[in-house]
């Protein structure tokens, strides 16, 4: 199935509970995660023979896109933090909880993505949540009014779940 992000809402979410977060309506633009296993194969005399698990991979994560509209708030400010403040705890989100439940680990959110088939007979809605992400780039386009972003994730798999409409 291909996912057109204007059909989805990113949101960026902390650690705590119940959690705060902002969610983007997404205009343009595109979201990649990268899941790897690391695989040793074992030689018998020159012959594959096994094959064991390597060393666990963080998920790679990409996005850029342009922003239509950034929704939700603080708790008890009323105000809705920028993106750059949800990913950097800055701000408005400078009292936001990092989603790592080690606290001598830098910051990480959670990333949401929500697609929502329309019409609403087109399928069911898919949720694929990003765990732990913390940026290692960010990067802004003023011009072209776009955000990119790239980071890792201190887990080896996303979580997707479909419920029915």
């Amino acid at each position: 199935m291909k996912i057109d992000l204007k059909r989805c809402v990113l949101s960026i979410l902390d650690g705590s509970t119940p959690a705060e977060e902002i969610d983007i309506t997404v205009g343009e633009g595109n979201l990649t995660y990268v899941e790897r296993k690391n695989m040793n194969y074992v030689l018998d005399r020159g012959v594959l023979d096994d094959v064991v698990e390597g060393d666990e991979v963080p998920i790679d994560v990409s996005f850029e896109f342009t922003w239509e509209y950034i929704s939700g708030q603080t708790s008890g400010s009323g105000a809705t933090p920028t993106i750059e403040d949800a990913l950097k705890q800055l701000n408005l989100a400078s009292t936001w909880v990092s989603t790592d439940a080690d606290a001598c680990r830098p910051y990480s959110v959670d990333l949401r993505v929500v697609h929502t088939p329309s019409p609403a007979n087109c399928g069911d809605i898919e949720t694929t949540t990003l765990s732990d992400f913390r940026h290692e780039e960010l990067n802004h386009d003023l011009r072209a009014g776009t955000v990119s972003c790239t980071g890792k994730c201190n887990v080896t798999e996303a979580t997707v779940e479909r419920t029915s409409q």
